[in-house]
């Protein structure tokens, strides 16, 4: 695993989610309830980017055409078929850290 700091801890408040260029990929970082997650910044539909659409408290939705995802596992709500590649994040010295070569399905 290859971890790169992403951005600071505190950058990012609850129930917030930015999306960050890292190592060549577009990565949309979210916290809720104190815990950070990474996925691919782009919905599973068109290829929107999820950083464009809103988070309300742990769905995800699209801007386009208003798919949803549950913002702590990546996995499909509205369509349940979907689901977002996800990275591996971690959190040291109060810098976020993401493992953007290793997404996961």
């Amino acid at each position: 695993m290859t971890f790169h700091p992403v951005m600071a801890e505190d950058e990012l408040w609850d129930g917030e989610m930015r999306g960050q260029l890292l190592a060549g990929r577009k990565v949309l970082v979210v916290r809720i309830d104190g815990h950070f997650y990474a996925y691919e910044d782009r919905c599973a539909h068109l290829g929107v980017a999820l950083s464009s659409g809103r988070l309300d408290g742990h769905v995800l939705t699209c801007s386009a055409h208003h798919y949803q995802y549950d913002a702590r596992t990546g996995a499909g709500i509205n369509p349940r078929r979907c689901s977002l590649p996800r990275f591996d994040v971690k959190v040291e010295a109060g810098q976020v850290l993401v493992d953007a070569e290793g997404m996961k399905p």
